[in-house]
C-alpha cells in the first residue's frame, strides 16, 4: 500500500475518532467512560499515524546504510514518548504525579523487563559501533542459537577447510530489540541484540580484505604420477590463477594415493566460482594422467 494511501486512511481514522469524541459527550455523561474514549483514540490515532511515518522513513532512507535504521527507530521511540505523555495528560495526571509514579513503575518495569532492556541497550551499541550493518554478509556463532545446519562429511575434519558452524546470511535489518538476518535458503532469523552483541561474528564481506584464499586438495595415484613434473603440470593446468602457496605433495591417503594441495586467490564474491574452476582443471588432469 502505498504511503499516500495509509495516510489519506490515517485521516479518515482521524475524523472518525474526533467524531466520537464531539458526539459522544451528548449521550454519555460519566467522565471516566469518556476519558477512556479519548485515551483510545489518542492511541489508536497516534500509533497509526507513527507506523506509516516510520514506515516511509524507511523506504525515503533506503540503501542509506545505518541512516535507514537508526533514523525510523529515533522518530518511533520519540512517538512512542508524545503519546504516552498524551495519555497522561488526559487522565489528568499532574507533573508530579507523573515524575512519582515514572521513577515507581521504572523501577518495577526495569526488574520485569529486563530481557528487554539488555537488547535495547545492546541494539544501541551494535548501530553506534557498526558491530554489524545493513548489507553485510556475516555468520554469527553463538551456542545460545541452537539452529544449525548439519554436519559435514567425516572427511572434511581432516581437511585444511575451516568448518564455519553457526547461521549465515545477510543483515538486512538492526532494530533496536532484534535484528534479521536471511539466511542463504531464503529464511529469515531474527537474533535478539543481546545475543548478536556476545556472539562472534565472521564478516564476509570485510572493509579490511577484499581477497579470500581458496584452500584445494586432489588425490592422485602414485603408481601414474610422475613425481618430478607433478608441480610443473599443475602449475601450466592453473595458469591465468594466482597461486599464493603449492602446489605441494601435502600426505599419502594411503600406499597407493597422494594428497596434492595449493592455495589460490580470489576475491570475496568470486571464491565458490575461483574454487569450483581449479578443482574442475585438477579433476581433468587427473584424470588425463590416470587414462595415459
Amino acid at each position: 500500500m502505498r504511503f499516500y494511501l495509509k495516510f489519506l486512511i490515517g485521516i479518515v481514522i482521524i475524523s472518525f475518532l474526533l467524531t466520537i469524541n464531539y458526539i459522544t459527550p451528548l449521550f454519555i455523561t460519566n467522565k471516566e467512560i469518556l476519558t477512556l474514549i479519548e485515551v483510545a483514540s489518542i492511541v489508536v490515532g497516534g500509533l497509526y499515524f507513527l507506523f506509516i511515518i516510520t514506515d516511509g522513513l524507511r523506504s525515503v532512507l533506503e540503501g542509506k546504510g545505518s541512516f535507514s535504521v537508526i533514523i525510523p527507530n529515533i522518530v518511533k521511540y520519540l512517538g512512542y514518548i508524545i503519546i504516552f505523555i498524551s495519555v497522561f495528560s488526559a487522565l489528568g495526571v499532574t507533573s508530579g504525579e507523573a515524575i512519582v509514579g515514572g521513577a515507581f513503575a521504572g523501577i518495577v518495569i526495569g526488574l520485569a523487563l529486563q530481557p528487554i532492556l539488555q537488547n535495547f541497550f545492546a541494539g544501541l551499541l551494535i548501530m553506534g559501533t557498526g558491530f554489524i550493518s545493513t548489507g553485510d554478509h556475516v555468520r554469527i556463532m553463538s551456542t545460545k542459537i541452537t539452529y544449525t545446519p548439519a554436519l559435514l562429511p567425516p572427511y572434511k575434519f581432516f581437511s585444511r577447510d575451516f568448518i564455519e558452524q553457526g547461521i549465515e546470511g545477510d543483515v538486512v535489518e538492526i532494530d533496536l530489540f532484534f535484528s534479521r538476518i536471511l539466511m542463504d535458503n531464503g529464511r529469515e532469523i531474527r537474533v535478539p541484540n543481546s545475543i548478536l552483541l556476545e556472539s562472534s561474528v565472521i564478516e564476509y564481506s570485510s572493509k579490511l580484505s577484499k581477497e579470500f584464499i581458496v584452500n584445494v586438495r586432489v588425490e592422485f595415484p602414485l603408481n601414474k604420477l610422475d613425481l618430478e613434473r607433478v608441480e610443473e603440470q599443475i602449475t601450466e593446468t592453473l595458469r591465468g590463477f594466482e597461486i599464493v602457496e603449492g602446489p605441494y605433495l601435502y600426505e599419502q591417503s594411503d600406499k597407493d594415493h597422494v594428497v596434492i594441495s595449493l592455495k589460490v586467490k580470489s576475491d570475496v564474491e568470486n571464491w565458490k566460482k575461483v574454487k569450483s574452476e581449479v578443482l574442475r582443471r585438477l579433476l581433468i588432469l587427473r584424470k588425463r594422467i590416470v587414462e595415459s
